[in-house]
């Protein structure tokens, strides 16, 4: 078993050096996708249960709730996870990686658990009712054990092994779902919907330990001198992803101090669903992280040419989906639920034009850490959390959730422009090309032409819309020509 896991290592090792690792990468990202899309299912059919049997007040709270530790488990995540698949990424022996690993796993369930007892403190201090409380607690203790589970992905994630990553993101949503729907069925109180995460933990650790061991034994012991260099390089990046999930979260608590439970019932439920989106970009773009890396490294070139493909391929999916909501939103939220949500339709509308800058923004933070430009990433991320807090000051107590929405589309595109930036003054020639734009706008506008005229009809509205969009992104050669040499087809020859 030793020697067959050492193999194994070496040979994930050996992958992210070849050419067959861009292949992979893209394929592996359309896995995630249909994995995104199973697991959306799952989701949507788990926001069905709680939306309907919390209603609209009680959902409030658990959007609440769920917001403070989405923040906790944002800031103790991103940054180690980060740093934590370049630095095993670019390892060069099997042992190096695994004292890596083990020490991450450390700081990691630390972080976790400090993170959460401030969580608790806040919603004390913020003034919170006793079930928000309690429930920031129980949930608490769900992120200290999702937070190990994670980490114990990053050799199967840099090991390119999507398959199985994306096997193991199914699962925890149909575990949830399972959870959800035990405790419906089972009448259970507000209280208990917040501990669902740590049955879903307990159940996912031991798979998901089994799984890395397939390709990385973890060595015992914690060295000081790799915990001390974790911490140096995480620190700044932690920082600026610690902004960056805040700062979209942030506009949750706020609606709930600033404005009236109705409101922030309505865009804790915009925000529910386009939570859920917000994982696509991730689950997607952070496939090529292990590749990036290597290339920050050892090829510049390598490295400037991915950020191209994937911002092309990036800006293109992000505006298939805004058209798609557009159409889909007011269906979408009556049928999830019922007619007492669909004030959130509007809404949803607006925050799903964040998607753009947002996938754009999941690109760039990836070149940044491939290249270890983490100071720049963390000026961007400050400047786009000080301006999301002070349009949100400013605008939700009058505009509730709409104004909470518009915001947050303002501070996701003014993050998306200073990380271009950053990325143009980190290396010559490092900011990405942006003249292939003006493709994507076309095939969103015809698309959306096209459907809007069948509107009372959303769903043949959304698949006409859908097809001329892609008719016109092959047409006018939108779609990047590595996601065609991906699958061994010609560019040319799909283009007509």
């Amino acid at each position: 078993m030793g020697d067959a896991s050492v193999k194994a290592d070496q040979t994930s090792l050996d992958l992210l050096r070849t050419p067959e690792a861009g292949g992979r990468v893209v394929r592996g990202g359309l896995i995630r996708g249909v994995g995104f899309g199973i697991s959306t299912a799952l989701g949507l059919a788990t926001a069905v249960l709680l939306l309907r049997y919390l209603g609209i007040e009680d959902f409030g709270r658990y959007a609440t709730v769920s917001a403070v530790l989405g923040i906790v488990a944002g800031i103790t995540d991103a940054g180690l996870t980060a740093v934590g698949s370049r630095e095993v990424s670019v390892a060069r022996t099997t042992a190096e990686r695994a004292h890596v690993l083990n020490n991450l796993l450390v700081l990691r369930v630390v972080a976790a658990s400090v993170g959460v007892l401030a969580a608790v403190g806040f919603t004390v201090v913020a003034g919170y009712d006793g079930v928000v409380i309690a429930g920031t607690g129980v949930g608490g203790v769900g992120v200290v054990l999702i937070s190990a589970q994670s980490m114990l992905t990053v050799p199967i994630w840099v090991g390119l092994r999507i398959v199985s990553l994306t096997a193991l993101e199914v699962l925890r949503n149909l575990l949830t779902l399972a959870a959800v729907a035990a405790l419906v069925l089972a009448g259970a109180g507000l209280l208990a919907f917040f501990g669902v995460q740590v049955v879903v933990a307990i159940v996912l650790i031991p798979v998901t330990f089994l799984l890395a061991r397939v390709g990385l034994q973890f060595a015992g012991g914690v060295r000081r001198d790799v915990i001390l260099r974790l911490v140096r390089e995480t620190l700044p990046l932690a920082l600026a992803f610690a902004m960056s999930v805040i700062y979209f979260r942030v506009l949750v608590v706020l609606v709930s101090l600033l404005s009236s439970e109705a409101e922030t019932g309505l865009f804790g439920t915009s925000f529910r669903v386009f939570e859920m989106l917000l994982g696509l970009p991730v689950l997607i773009l952070s496939v090529a992280l292990p590749l990036l890396s290597v290339a920050g490294d050892e090829d510049a070139d390598r490295l400037r040419h991915g950020l191209q493909s994937m911002t092309e391929a990036s800006l293109l999916v992000a505006a298939l989906l805004v058209v798609g909501i557009a159409i889909l939103a007011e269906p979408g939220i009556r049928l999830i639920g019922g007619e007492e949500y669909v004030g959130a339709a509007p809404v949803l509308r607006i925050q799903a034009l964040a998607l753009m800058p947002l996938f754009l923004v999941q690109t760039w933070q990836l070149g940044l850490i491939a290249g270890r430009a983490h100071r720049a990433m963390a000026v961007a991320n400050g400047l786009a959390l000080a301006l999301v807090i002070a349009l949100g000051l400013a605008f939700v107590p009058e505009g509730g959730a709409k104004a909470a929405a518009w915001v947050a589309v303002g501070a996701e595109s003014a993050l998306a422009l200073f990380l271009w930036i950053a990325l143009g003054r980190t290396r010559r020639g490092g900011a990405p090309s942006l003249w292939f734009a003006w493709k994507v706008a076309l095939a969103a506008t015809l698309g959306a032409g096209s459907g809007y005229p069948l509107r009372e009809s959303p769903v043949i509205a959304a698949c006409v819309a859908v097809l001329v969009f892609a008719v016109v992104a092959v047409a006018s050669r939108a779609v990047p020509a590595d996601a065609y040499h991906a699958f061994g087809l010609s560019r040319h020859r799909e283009a007509g």
